[in-house]
């Protein structure tokens, strides 16, 4: 079995900071946890809130820490911290091979795809995930199924087009990547971005984080790889 993941973002248009941030860690008894936050502080975009967040949960999964506890931890000290003027939406998935699990924890209602032999679905949910999760995430667990694909987006995807009475179907499009082939994870993270900047008419009225996450059947090697592409804009 191989964890293969791959991320692509873009902020939104004519924007300084990006209010999105995202990372990736192996957890300490095998897996990954990938993170995702978008950071608001009285009302406005907050990188530093976001980057904060992120930081601050990735530390407590490295030491051992359950993903919910430390989603409640992290949130309750930013809320307490900027005395409830600072909001985080968060978004995690994890593969954790001690409890031979997918594990989702999420404060807000974005939904989350899932495909497995060419067929995508928006996963359900026990429970109500409309509800006010803001400083008590929910938590789901799913068992690991090999060629299974997660993805995970942040609002600005869903949102792509809006404006332009053009609404983002992320099931059809998703579908429509896997009609030939099973795609690469990163092929299809860059499909969903670039469908997204195109409904917004390549100017994104919002940042755009798509995270993909594929529970491959055998590993292409025993080789561990990642690779990242940063664009530097002049500032000049």
């Amino acid at each position: 079995m191989e964890l293969q993941a791959a991320i692509s973002k873009t902020a939104r248009y004519s924007s300084v900071s990006q209010g999105d941030k995202v990372e990736i860690i192996e957890r300490p008894r095998g897996g990954i946890s990938i993170i995702m936050a978008e950071g608001k502080l009285s009302g406005h975009r907050s990188r530093s809130i976001a980057m904060k967040t992120v930081h601050s949960i990735l530390s407590l999964i490295a030491s051992g820490m359950h993903d919910g506890a430390a989603s409640r931890m992290v949130l309750s000290n930013i809320f307490e911290d900027h005395k409830g003027k600072a909001q985080v939406s968060l978004s995690i998935i994890s593969c954790d091979l001690e409890s031979q699990s997918i594990v989702i924890t999420k404060n807000n209602a974005t939904p989350v795809v899932t495909v497995f032999e060419g067929t995508a679905e928006y996963l359900r949910f026990d429970g109500t995930v409309e509800t006010d999760h803001t400083l008590t995430p929910s938590v789901f667990q799913f068992e690991i199924e090999e060629g299974r694909d997660f993805i995970l987006v942040s609002d600005g995807i869903l949102q792509a087009g809006t404006q332009y009475e053009q609404t983002l179907d992320l099931r059809v499009l998703v579908e429509s990547l896997f009609e030939d082939d099973e795609p690469p994870v990163q092929e299809i993270a860059d499909a969903i971005l670039t469908q997204a900047i195109s409904q917004d008419l390549g100017r994104p009225h919002d940042d755009m984080t798509v995270t993909v996450l594929r529970i491959s059947p055998s590993p292409s090697s025993n080789i561990r790889r990642e690779c990242v592409h940063f664009p530097i804009n002049d500032s000049k």
